[in-house]
């Protein structure tokens, strides 16, 4: 039987929820031995489709067929019998189990009454080296590396006989490196096992180096198909189209600066803490500076030291020519510094609240009258600053069941509330795709325009060299305080100082 005949399909699937429609007749392909890319903007409908191919939601209308033979899925575990699988971006193992009993979780093998364990860790033995994985039936989940908890969860699903595989963001936790060998990994498999792949992701340069295929959605349709001959500024285009507020000329702000030029606003000299030691940099009114670093070198530490959230041991802190000490957040904020976390999910946002609230948390005192908040007074003043990030999704709802680009900028907005004049964005655009990148790109420049001094810590080279005025490099814990323009910089000057921690490679 022929790969076309043997391949997974959806045809003209709709859905709509409270009204309204998010699918508008979809059809979507996964040919078994290849894998399928999958694009699009914040709400253009890619996750609801992944839901549906994998049983988490039914389709309206429309029909799903392996080969010619249409199936129903009722839920993720009636897909699986039907040999489709998804591993999201959470991943679902224990960390407290082995990875022995993490691949037969739910699926254990008994003999005469009692757990076999003996052909349990076997037959993981063998699944491990039949998928190249260099780990331990016996270890522990919680001390494995981020790949390979994520290719364990892969091989899982496979061990499972999913023919069909359906990956959501799965190189968003990865650095570089990693992130290759991960897609190499699974492209190998697509093509050994021949396995039907389809990758959610907003990097497209990794993706693209492994699709077959890609597809573009926006507004609950395909408005881009392409295999073989797939053009990644195509695929920009489709994505980016008329969405995010406009720029100026440049693309970037003039600079403001409020107050002595000579003076910079934030000044750090051989700062240490119990992670980092002889930090130095100095930050200006309305610039960006931009923070770049090895996983582990120090970047995320610095941001949380400056809002209060690690002790400082030894340095200097000087915020708009003062003395700066936070020993919290809440006293950080009242000194006029806002952060945004590189864990949203984990410490950023408040699932169940909704927008209006996630975005007026710091600033409640403020809309007090006698001994009670005014929440309606709260919410206008939330939904004006929302309103002109173009914020989309139903923001009276659970902040929970926004795209990652809208929740993303309901923290800015919680930032921009409170008045910050000192901004710390750690990650800004992690898990966000590229049209919610140009949205936040243009939110962290008006943020400059408008005076304040932004710093922005990035693992993604291209975007600091887009975004920020300067850069400086963190090697170890350690900063020396040299910047460089962006725009004398280059990808692998970044490279090559973070890796050696020689800024005179920059």
């Amino acid at each position: 039987m022929s790969n076309s005949n043997r391949q997974y399909r959806a045809r003209d699937i709709k859905v709509s929820f409270a009204g309204v429609q998010v699918l508008r007749g979809v059809d979507f392909d996964v040919v078994p031995g290849e894998i399928h890319g999958l694009f699009g903007h914040n709400g253009a409908g890619k996750s609801t489709l992944l839901k549906i191919l994998a049983g988490v939601n039914p389709q309206d209308s429309g029909e799903l067929l392996i080969g010619d033979e249409t199936i129903s899925l009722a839920s993720p575990r009636d897909a699986l019998r039907q040999g489709i699988a998804c591993v999201y971006q959470e991943l679902r193992l224990i960390p407290g189990m082995t990875v022995w009993q993490n691949l037969f979780l739910g699926r254990e093998l008994r003999k005469n009454g009692l757990l076999d364990e003996a052909a349990m860790k076997a037959h993981t033995r063998q699944v491990l080296h039949d998928y190249k994985l260099k780990i331990e039936p016996l270890s522990l989940v919680r001390d494995l590396s981020h790949p390979d908890k994520q290719m364990l969860e892969v091989v899982a699903n496979l061990d499972r006989d999913a023919r069909f595989l359906f990956l959501d963001e799965p190189t968003t936790a990865l650095e570089g490196a990693q992130a290759e060998a991960l897609l190499r990994s699974v492209q190998r498999i697509a093509r050994e096992k021949q396995i039907g792949v389809v990758l959610v992701s907003h990097k497209l340069d990794e993706v693209l180096g492994v699709c077959d295929e890609a597809t573009v959605m926006c507004g609950g349709k395909v408005i881009y198909h392409a295999k073989s001959n797939i053009a990644k500024q195509d695929i920009i285009d489709a994505i980016v189209g008329d969405a995010g507020p406009s720029l100026d000329e440049s693309g970037r702000p003039s600079r403001k600066v409020t107050g002595n030029e000579a003076q910079p606003f934030l000044e750090v000299r051989n700062l240490s803490t119990g992670r980092l030691r002889d930090v130095s940099l100095q930050a200006w009114p309305g610039e960006i500076v931009g923070i770049y670093g090895l996983a582990g070198a120090g970047r995320t530490r610095f941001c949380r030291t400056l809002y209060g959230l690690e002790e400082v041991l030894g340095g200097e802190i000087r915020v708009a020519g003062d003395a700066y000490s936070a020993r919290n957040p809440a006293q950080a904020i009242r000194q006029g510094v806002g952060y945004l976390t590189e864990e949203r999910k984990k410490d950023g946002i408040v699932p169940l609240m909704s927008s209006f609230s996630n975005a007026t948390l710091p600033i409640l005192r403020r809309f007090r009258k006698r001994a009670l908040v005014d929440h309606n007074s709260a919410a206008q003043s939330a939904n004006q600053i929302l309103v002109e990030m173009n914020t989309r999704g139903d923001l009276r709802g659970p902040i929970k069941s926004l795209s990652g680009g809208n929740q993303q900028k309901v923290l800015l907005a919680r930032v921009i509330g409170q008045d910050a004049q000192l901004v710390l964005l750690d990650e800004p655009t992690k898990g966000v795709d590229i049209g919610a990148k140009a949205d936040i790109y243009a939110i962290i420049r008006r943020m400059a325009a408008e005076g304040r001094c932004v710093v922005v810590v990035s693992s993604e080279e291209e975007e600091l060299l887009e975004i920020a005025d300067r850069v400086l490099v963190f090697h170890q814990g350690s900063c020396d305080g040299v910047a460089v323009e962006a725009e004398d910089l280059s990808v692998a000057g970044l490279r090559k100082a973070a890796w050696s921690g020689n800024t005179s490679m920059l």
